[in-house]
């Protein structure tokens, strides 16, 4: 299997920019006290004090995300021992009994507890749980029916766990159970070609909102707020022009 990080972690932040939710990153030595949730794609390669880290901000009441391929060696890399993937295995419930990294076009699909089935790719974990919930299983192979992504609740906090390469629509899905957890709530409605990006400062809010499109594009609002660009006052919708940008000030 031709694993990649960087693919990894846009398999993540595609579908989190594309609903215009605010993504940061974090060192191995950042503060994770402040994030809602934590995606940690492929972390193959930890020290002890990252992984504690880690445990730590989830027993806290975080919500964590991981994925297939992790806690497999030390910083020097040297294979952990205790089972895979060996430093977070109490995190999340499980143990990663084999590896099964599939050939160029080879698929598998993803059934979830509701019926709904998604592709997925790259990737097998054989998954045995110690406490977590499967909420997507193998439809193929001979680990057809054991678990493709998991959840354990762990002190105060939740961890997730996706035990292949999830399609775009599986990452959809799970991206949705994810920032629910983590109370991260999704603007609806706002047109595929605009980025929103909202900050605060004291008891000021701001939207940025740009159109990456040649066509205008209407943004919905809730709220009234003050065009900072014009002086006018906004409400109930703001009109972009083509790659056109509003910074917007209040939504009280």
């Amino acid at each position: 299997a031709d694993v990649r990080l960087m693919e990894q972690i846009r398999s993540y932040y595609a579908p989190l920019y594309a609903r215009n939710s605010a993504v940061d990153y974090a060192g191995p030595n950042s503060d994770l006290s402040a994030y809602s949730a934590v995606l940690v794609p492929n972390l193959y390669m930890v020290r002890d004090t990252t992984a504690q880290a880690l445990e730590q901000y989830v027993s806290g009441g975080g919500t964590l995300a991981m994925s297939f391929f992790s806690g497999i060696a030390d910083e020097n890399e040297h294979i952990r021992l205790g089972g895979y993937p060996a430093p977070f295995r109490r995190m999340l419930g499980l143990r990663v009994e084999e590896l099964d990294p599939y050939i160029p076009g080879q698929q598998n699909g993803a059934q979830t507890a509701d019926g709904s089935t998604f592709t997925c790719d790259l990737w097998s974990d054989v998954i045995d749980l110690e406490g977590a919930t499967a909420l997507a299983t193998f439809t193929g192979d001979f680990y057809a029916g054991r678990p493709a992504v998991t959840q354990h609740a762990f002190g105060a906090g939740q961890a997730f766990y996706s035990g292949t390469r999830l399609s775009a629509e599986g990452m959809e899905w799970l991206l949705d159970r994810v920032l629910g957890v983590a109370g991260i709530a999704t603007r609806s409605g706002v047109p595929a070609t605009v980025e929103l990006i909202e900050r605060a400062a004291g008891a000021q809010r701001f939207l940025f909102a740009l159109n990456h499109s040649a066509a205008p594009a209407t943004l919905p609002l809730t709220g009234t707020f003050t065009d900072a660009l014009s002086g006018q006052d906004v409400a109930g919708e703001v009109e972009l022009g083509p790659y056109g940008v509003a910074v917007l000030r209040g939504g009280e």
